[in-house]
């Protein structure tokens, strides 16, 4: 299933200004509650990260790929931005998906 993406600046100014803010050891996730029945998803890698784009593209691919699988646990009817830490460049596929999944859990954005 396609997963729907923030795509416009004002979408994630929205996000960064009126949302809550958490992180942990990979990622520091925004939401914010949005009138869509489904969520919508912007992944940021700045070049703090990594100067190769390569590297950045690979972290999204693989940022995407485990809110993919996911999906289905996380609640619905919201915008959610992922910012990935300089740690996530050592983080393997399944901690970098551990940390996610404990992102959503914290936050209560979790389906029971």
């Amino acid at each position: 299933m396609k997963i729907s993406s923030l795509k416009k600046e004002n979408e994630f100014k929205s996000v960064f200004q009126k949302g809550d803010v958490f992180g942990n050891k990979a990622f520091v996730i925004y939401y914010l509650k949005n009138d869509y029945k489904e969520n919508r998803l912007g992944i940021i890698v700045s070049k703090k990260v990594s100067k190769r784009a390569v590297v950045r593209n690979k972290i999204k691919r693989r940022t995407k790929e485990a809110y993919r699988h996911n999906e289905d646990s996380f609640s619905k009817g919201y915008d959610i931005i992922l910012i990935a830490k300089e740690s996530i460049k050592l983080v393997p596929f399944s901690s970098l998906e551990k940390s996610l999944i404990h992102l959503f859990y914290k936050k209560n954005l979790m389906r029971p």
